[in-house]
């Protein structure tokens, strides 16, 4: 006999089983990293006047576009840099507390930018009365001063002139790193177009005095708001035990 097996599946429908939980009421906790910065302005930012960087525009757009030398570029860099943080003095500063520089700040200030022609030259070489050291609208124009008559190690005369190196070194460790000069000062290093050097080497005595006429010959009318601007700078350094005299002069053209 044979017996045949058949294979049954009961098949069942379950039902999903429900079941309650008591919800977590603690919430979970992440660790969060702040990164708090402070933001500081920057005090060039904060104290900008923007007539002073107006001014500090029109000298720069004034100097002649040749390169300059080390020393005078560093001097234009520091004056630059701190005209950025300076603003224009009133009385309510201490050391302008007598001095009223409001008419200044309402003119239409021109910096000079070229020296004055042969003409001018010529007439101001006649009018000297001593061997000097003569600037012109700023400018330092061939002088009568006879540089035979210095002591060995002495310089005087214009820093692109300069040929020593020694004394190149040395004007350029210690020209620009003022720290008491006002706005003005800062003003006149940035326009000036060329720089005069007196250098005296240590225990070297000057016998005669070293004269520097300064000369403006461009102007403006009477009632004008026209205002030219001439930056002559002279850059004086006298190592331990030196002696100079130094006598400035300042006239107008064809004036006394």
């Amino acid at each position: 006999m044979a017996a045949l097996t058949f294979i049954h599946q009961n098949l069942l429908h379950s039902t999903p089983k429900l079941t309650t939980s008591k919800p977590n009421l603690k919430p979970k906790r992440t660790k969060t990293k702040l990164s708090i910065q402070t933001i500081r302005e920057s005090p060039q930012a904060s104290f900008t006047d923007q007539f002073v960087l107006q001014l500090a525009d029109s000298l720069e757009d004034s100097l002649p576009s040749s390169s300059s030398s080390l020393p005078l570029q560093k001097l234009r860099d520091n004056s630059s840099e701190t005209l950025l943080s300076t603003q224009w003095p009133s009385r309510k500063d201490e050391s302008f507390r007598f001095t009223d520089t409001s008419f200044i700040k309402n003119s239409d200030i021109n910096p000079i930018s070229h020296p004055p022609n042969s003409l001018d030259l010529l007439e101001v070489s006649r009018d000297t009365q001593f061997e000097s050291f003569n600037f012109v609208d700023g400018f330092l124009v061939d002088s009568s001063f006879s540089s035979s008559k210095l002591p060995d190690g002495v310089y005087v005369g214009s820093l692109s002139k300069l040929s020593s190196e020694g004394i190149l070194k040395r004007v350029c460790e210690l020209l620009g790193d003022f720290e008491w000069g006002d706005l003005f000062w800062s003003v006149n290093g940035l326009g000036a177009p060329d720089l005069m050097v007196v250098y005296v080497p240590e225990g070297c005595r000057v016998e005669n005095p070293i004269y520097l006429k300064y000369i403006a010959v461009e102007g403006a009318d009477k009632g004008s708001k026209k205002m030219p601007l001439s930056n002559p700078r002279v850059f004086v350094l006298v190592e331990k035990g030196g002696e100079v005299g130094i006598v400035e002069e300042f006239v107008g053209k064809g004036k006394n």
